[in-house]
């Protein structure tokens, strides 16, 4: 049987299947991964699938139990695609490789070169979570002078340490996907935490920015590109900026302009503008009124702070009083 339930917090879709069916466990798995071709090869009484998916602006996560042993041949990912074992094992064959056998905490990305197959053991459980490679390479590009394609250069992270934060980063994305009221709604927060994914891919799985070479000094930036700069971070602080967006307002490279900023001001751009919609966030605690409903976690949210007490810590450090302390005066 197939349930569809809509969480609360706005953009997140998401939906849930629990089913003995195999032709809708297909058709669910086939929404997920579109160049997937599923064996099932078990018998309906003994099927059993269970899946949850949340999608959020251009992420997507979910979870799979697999009550049965199967196999699956994939076509080349069109995304930026990892799975996390939970529960069970599951074995990667790729042409010309070894194969790759992945039990509890592994993690594997997404071939985009060549087909793979896969086979799992029954009581499986998969994570998964899905970026556009173009966001991958928009972080790339922000690293290195001549970004053009992120080529990805194996599909298991580069040691067992960067692979356990892997697999953390994927837990708590899912949590705060599914949760009621989930802050992934907030599009500040949701941009913040797609950057800390694509930046984290970039460092857990080998590709062509561990060897490429960074930009060189020059492409000097002066007192007039920085305020362009400013000028527009504050205009536009209340929306999912990235630092390329930023370094083009401002008319030069996302590089040069991380260089003048720790020069200048010392601190990044995102730091900056942190500090800026941290006191866009100060503003609006002097200005609300709790008896209407205003409160300190509304708030920070609104200026992209999820978590309350980083938020709080932050704050203090900045004004020298909780924010509470602010709101209630």
């Amino acid at each position: 049987m197939t349930n569809s339930a809509d969480f609360a917090g706005g953009p997140v879709r998401s939906s849930s299947v629990a089913t003995d069916r195999p032709e809708v466990a297909s058709q669910f798995i086939g929404r997920i991964f579109a160049r997937t071709r599923l064996d099932l090869g078990v018998t309906a009484p003994h099927f059993q699938f269970r899946a949850v998916r949340a999608e959020v602006g251009e992420l997507a996560c979910g979870v799979q139990q697999w009550g049965f042993a199967g196999r699956c041949v994939s076509e080349p990912a069109s995304t930026f695609a990892t799975v996390l074992v939970t529960d069970g094992s599951m074995c990667q064959e790729r042409p010309g490789r070894l194969d790759t056998p992945i039990g509890p905490g592994g993690v594997w990305r997404g071939d985009t070169a060549q087909a793979t197959r896969a086979t799992w053991t029954p009581s499986s459980t998969f994570a998964t979570l899905h970026l556009p490679l173009t966001s991958i390479a928009e972080t790339a590009g922000e690293m290195i002078e001549a970004p053009g394609t992120v080529q990805f250069l194996d599909n298991t992270s580069i040691d067992e340490a960067s692979g356990r934060y892997w697999s953390d980063l994927m837990r708590m994305t899912y949590r705060q996907a599914i949760a009621p009221r989930s802050c992934l709604a907030n599009p500040l927060i949701r941009a913040h935490l797609v950057r800390t994914i694509t930046t984290a891919a970039l460092r857990v799985f080998p590709n062509s920015t561990m060897t490429s070479h960074y930009v060189r000094a020059g492409d000097q930036v002066g007192p007039s590109t920085l305020r362009r700069a400013v000028t527009f971070m504050h205009a536009h602080s209340d929306q999912p900026l990235t630092i390329t967006q930023i370094a083009e307002a401002a008319g030069v490279s996302a590089r040069a302009l991380q260089r003048a900023f720790t020069r200048h001001h010392g601190c990044s751009p995102m730091r900056y503008l942190r500090d800026i919609r941290l006191e866009q966030a100060h503003r609006d605690l002097q200005a609300a009124d709790p008896s209407y409903g205003d409160t300190v976690t509304d708030i920070a949210r609104r200026w992209g702070f999820a978590h309350p007490g980083r938020f709080a810590s932050a704050y203090r450090r900045a004004y020298d009083v909780h924010p509470s302390t602010t709101l209630l005066h």
